[in-house]
């Protein structure tokens, strides 16, 4: 008998990647995240009149979380201009350039995704970068708030974790919602295709390198309770206090 596909939860665009509300989950006081609250995608430029419709009436806030360099390398492939509601917040170091800062990670860990390849982030600089974000998506008058990084999986994935954990989801399903990134490599692909940025190799080469098991997230979050304590003391130090926690738990569950 013919199995049927998985769902993907990914929210049809004609241009916007990897699109998908973060809502429903259930937290460990039992409330569950609230709906139409957060989302998260990839790069926007390739969005169609359509989809910036359905920004306009899902989204109020967009964080940015791409290097200056990447964002400047596909203004001349927009389809129009930024969202009004954009917060451009570079998880990388905007001071070092993305080649500069990628060559680094390269010769450190290789060219592949890794737990430890998102934990070096933290050791260059990013975790007051991370805590920075915490803070914006802790403050109820920016939502709906939207998510991006270029693929929407990395740095996007990595903060989406951060805030699952701040308000009580448990590590299986912050595993089961980093996974769902899968379903947005193709559309991953053709955006970088459409801006210059065409991947090497085979399409399942490509779609092998950018997968998003959920080991990798979850061997993160290890990481940092085994470096930090937990997500919270890694973030404490950088300003994230226990009433921004609490304001993030009471914006995102109901």
């Amino acid at each position: 008998m013919t199995q049927s596909a998985p769902p993907s939860f990914l929210i049809p665009m004609d241009g916007l990647h990897n699109l998908r509300a973060v809502e429903g989950y259930a937290a460990a006081d039992g409330r569950r995240m609230r709906r139409g609250r957060l989302y998260r995608s990839g790069a926007w430029e390739r969005m169609s009149a359509k989809d910036r419709e359905w920004f306009a009436e899902h989204v109020r806030t967009v964080l940015d979380l791409r290097h200056p360099d990447e964002a400047a390398g596909a203004t001349a492939a927009s389809f129009g201009q930024p969202p009004a509601t954009l917060i451009p917040h570079s998880i990388f170091r905007p001071d070092v350039s993305m080649a500069e800062f990628i060559a680094e990670l390269n010769a450190q860990r290789g060219t592949g995704i890794s737990s430890e390849r998102y934990l070096d982030y933290l050791r260059a600089g990013a975790a007051e970068r991370f805590a920075r974000a915490i803070e914006l998506l802790a403050d109820p008058a920016r939502y709906p708030v939207l998510v991006n990084c270029t693929a929407g999986k990395d740095r996007t994935g990595i903060l989406i974790a951060m805030a699952m954990d701040l308000i009580g989801i448990d590590d299986e399903t912050i595993g089961a919602e980093y996974e769902r990134s899968n379903a947005g490599i193709d559309g991953l692909i053709a955006y970088l295709s459409e801006i210059g940025r065409r991947p090497e190799g085979s399409l399942e080469a490509m779609r092998a390198r950018m997968a998003t098991p959920a080991d990798r997230v979850l061997g993160f979050l290890a990481g940092v309770r085994t470096e930090f304590g937990s997500v919270a003391e890694l973030l404490a130090p950088h300003g994230v206090t226990e009433r921004t926690v609490a304001q993030l738990r009471e914006i995102l569950l109901e």
